[in-house]
């Protein structure tokens, strides 16, 4: 019946006058049923506007009613009109409404109501039980897979907004919903029929390659931002921040490649930020070490007192933070041997310990010959100078060098106690009041030594 054509005659009914009913079945659609009423036609009923109709075969041709896994087509053979030919309708079953039978006397009415308000009516003598309960299920299972994707679509839409929003996060929410959506249009797909239909795998398939399409582009997108925010507060020394959003960046890379699934050329451009990641993420594990060993170095080769006294200050805060950045974390990130870094603390603690109290006797040492000479001002400017030196050593004393805290302190009360006889007596008249024969001379520095 399928692929007949042709007139009939006193003792046939004949079949379509141009194509065979096959043609009517594409390429993704599987046939399920046929019937035919012969001369009877379809007739049809729009419920907005009233309007009514009936359409019926020329002579010596018959009417169709095919359904297929995706449409329900009525083809009326010659309409009628020997110059117009075969007269077709298709119904998608994701249109389809609601599906009855009405019985009359001679024969058993198929009622189809669409979506877009159209009843059409199909009168045939056969069984129509099978073909009745197939139009329910298969048009309940499209709707189903029409809604889902749908949803599918609408959340990709949102998901692109947000994208361009620069809400990455939202976005790939989206996309997951989205990706669910369509899961569920599956799971529909496979309970209508379990080893699928292929014009529902196709509207899946092409909504996948969508929602594909929006997470390779949300993964590089984010990605890209959080290589350049860790970028950004690695040169703030913000370490752990910029781990975190290497770590994050180099995920999405990843996933973008799996979700690429390309061959290595068309990857070249997500490597390439993929390789950039890690090369950092390395530098960035090694860096606190590395820069408190460049601060010290630096200390090694200057002859400044007072930029060697900054520059170990800088290598001890940057030895400390190295120290403090994997603390109480079961899984170590950067790069260092913690007895080792330790070590250094201690090292570089009394170093600057010893070039802060030097700095601070060097200082005094000006005071009093600016005090000798009558050059009150600048006796002032030098002791004071003296004073926040050895302040500064004592904070990092009591931390780390405990041992020189009590010479230290006791070296700057010599300083204080000077200033203030020297506020008392400006012209210096009574030099020899500076302190007591048991108090250090604050113009001395005692060395300090290195912890065992």
């Amino acid at each position: 019946m399928l692929k007949e054509t042709g007139r009939g005659g006193l003792l046939s009914d004949g079949f379509l006058r141009d194509d065979p009913l096959e043609s009517y079945v594409g390429d993704d659609e599987t046939p399920v049923f046929v019937r035919s009423n012969a001369k009877k036609g379809i007739s049809f009923e729009r419920l907005d506007s009233g309007e009514t109709g009936r359409i019926v075969p020329g002579s010596g041709y018959r009417t169709f009613l095919l359904v297929t896994d995706t449409r329900l087509v009525f083809v009326v053979g010659d309409n009628q009109k020997g110059d117009e030919g075969d007269c077709s309708v298709v119904v998608p079953l994701s249109d389809v409404e609601l599906v009855e039978s009405t019985d009359g006397l001679m024969a058993t009415t198929l009622v189809v109501t669409t979506l877009t308000d159209v009843r059409w009516q199909f009168p045939c003598r056969d069984d129509i039980a099978d073909v009745l309960a197939y139009l329910e299920a298969a048009s309940e299972a499209w709707k189903r897979v029409e809604t889902r994707l749908d949803e599918a679509r609408r959340l990709v839409v949102d998901a692109t907004q947000y994208r361009e929003d620069h809400e990455y996060d939202e976005a790939m929410g989206a996309v997951e919903d989205a990706a669910a959506a369509t899961a569920a249009a599956r799971e529909r797909e496979t309970e209508f029929v379990s080893s699928g239909v292929p014009a529902m795998d196709t509207r899946i398939a092409r909504t996948e390659e969508r929602i594909t399409d929006e997470r390779l582009r949300t993964l590089r997108a984010r990605a890209t931002r959080n290589l350049d925010r860790a970028e950004q507060l690695w040169r703030r020394d913000d370490y752990n921040e910029a781990h975190e959003s290497f770590v994050d960046a180099h995920g999405d890379y990843v996933t973008a490649l799996d979700v690429q699934d390309a061959g290595f050329e068309d990857s070249a451009s997500i490597r390439k930020k993929l390789a950039r990641v890690e090369r950092n993420l390395a530098a960035l594990e090694r860096a606190p070490v590395e820069r408190g060993d460049l601060a010290r170095e630096r200390a090694d080769e200057t002859d400044d007192p007072v930029e060697r006294g900054d520059l170990l200050e800088r290598a001890l805060e940057r030895y400390r933070r190295a120290l403090e950045l994997d603390w109480g974390d079961e899984h170590k990130r950067f790069v260092g041997d913690t007895d080792e870094i330790r070590e250094r603390v201690d090292t570089v603690a009394s170093e600057l310990v010893e070039v802060r109290r030097r700095l601070a006797a060097t200082s005094v040492k000006d005071g009093d010959r600016h005090r000798d000479a009558g050059r009150h001002d600048e006796a002032v400017e030098c002791y004071r100078e003296a004073v926040d030196f050895l302040n500064a050593t004592l904070e990092t004393a009591r931390e780390l060098v405990p041992e020189t805290t009590d010479a230290i302190a006791e070296h700057r009360d010599a300083v204080e106690r000077r200033l203030s006889e020297l506020d008392a007596d400006p012209d210096g008249s009574d030099p020899d009041s500076a302190g007591d024969s048991n108090t250090a001379d604050p113009g001395e520095s005692t060395s300090v030594a290195s912890p065992t």
